[in-house]
């Protein structure tokens, strides 16, 4: 059994598989997902698990080399866009508009559904190469309140 790291079956797999430069979605549960994507959807209950949740766990298994938040982010979800900046503070990030996510998404190793259903909470991981430099465990954590 596994100790600490994604028992999702489905997406530990999607992280095992990931090679430099492959993409990771992270999505909110109202986000449109196109036909023809990978999707491994781990949403439980409305709000569970959460993006942070969600992102918490596979940065224990991912190494990532930078991020993209959807675009609207910032301007509807500024609270959580603080968040992930501050989370992610030592990865280059950027936005992502919502034709270019969904062109992603279609080539993405996996499009994670979570149950979030906060406002634009959705965002793209880019898998590293496993240098040195990118391969820092995120602590997951889960016994924060809000988790």
């Amino acid at each position: 059994m596994i100790k600490s790291c994604v028992i999702n079956g489905e997406l530990s797999h999607a992280l095992a598989l990931a090679r430099h430069k492959d993409a990771i979605v992270l999505c909110d549960a109202n986000m449109p997902i196109p036909e023809g994507c990978r999707v491994i959807d781990v949403s439980l209950v409305r709000g569970i698990p959460t993006l942070l949740q969600t992102l918490k766990a596979v940065l224990n298994d991912l190494v990532a080399e930078r991020y993209q938040v959807f675009e609207l982010m910032p301007q509807y979800n500024p609270e959580m866009y603080q968040t992930l900046r501050g989370m992610l503070e030592k990865l280059p990030g950027g936005t992502i508009s919502q034709q270019e996510l969904q062109e992603v998404m279609l080539r993405a190793k996996a499009v994670v559904r979570t149950g979030d259903f906060g406002s634009c909470c959705t965002m793209v991981l880019y898998s590293a190469s496993g240098m040195d430099k990118y391969v820092e465990r995120f602590d997951c954590s889960f016994g924060q309140e809000g988790d």
